[in-house]
């Protein structure tokens, strides 16, 4: 690198710390050969708990999450999935008791881009960073216990009858959609010679879902291979 001699004599060089950076760029998102495993495409699948805080934490009860995706391990370190995520939860007494209305649930799905940065893609027991950005779809659905005709056939007498069984009949629903992201972290341990590995991450998530925004904080365990 040439130096640049200014009119005050003074040496100066052009930007060794932004070089620097860009090198390290470099090596995480163009490394050469296979990535982590010799795998290039990812999938894993997972499910834990759905904790919501903030002001929709009121209205609705914490529920759970199942998730799943699949993406392209651009080398050992850097990683990027499509994914699918959906979340149940119920609805406050209060809020049912305000509608006037005996029953409730809540949901909120989202399908999402999430890049993942690992801190040590070589090892065995490797922690990560990860986030995510996309569309969320968040709905509320009143509800009353009901009970529909529905048609039977039974194998071991041979005949065909008519019964009743329960089932929730909507009222009304709430929807809202909107864009929204998450950032977390968690930790992936290697499981054997398989090249499955398991993992357990926790992110804090917020989704643009109508005057009361959606925000909670998903622990997830799962595996990836």
């Amino acid at each position: 690198m040439q130096p640049i001699v200014t009119g005050n004599t003074q040496v100066q060089y052009r930007f060794p710390l932004a070089s620097a950076l860009l090198a390290l760029i470099v090596h995480l998102f163009t490394g050469s050969g296979y990535a982590q495993d010799g795998h290039r495409f990812t999938f894993n699948a997972g499910a834990g708990a759905s904790p919501l805080v903030g002001d929709v934490s009121t209205r609705l009860d914490s529920g759970w999450n199942v998730s799943a995706g699949g993406g392209y391990n651009f080398t050992q370190h850097f990683a990027a999935t499509l994914q699918y995520t959906y979340n149940g939860f119920g609805v406050n007494p209060r809020v049912l008791a305000e509608a006037q209305v005996p029953e409730g649930n809540s949901h909120l799905w989202s399908l999402t881009v999430d890049p993942k940065l690992r801190l040590a893609g070589a090892s065995k027991v490797s922690p990560y960073v990860v986030g995510a950005v996309g569309f969320y779809r968040r709905t509320v659905e009143f509800t009353q216990p009901s009970v529909v005709p529905v048609f039977f056939f039974d194998p071991f007498f041979g005949v065909f009858f008519n019964t009743l069984v329960p089932a929730h009949q909507v009222l009304g629903d709430i929807r809202h959609s909107g864009i929204g992201g998450n950032l977390g972290a968690g930790i992936e341990v290697k499981l054997g010679d398989s090249g499955v590995k398991g993992f357990g991450e926790a992110r804090y998530e917020y989704a643009d879902t109508g005057r009361i925004p959606t925000r909670i904080v998903p622990v997830r365990f799962g595996f990836r291979w």
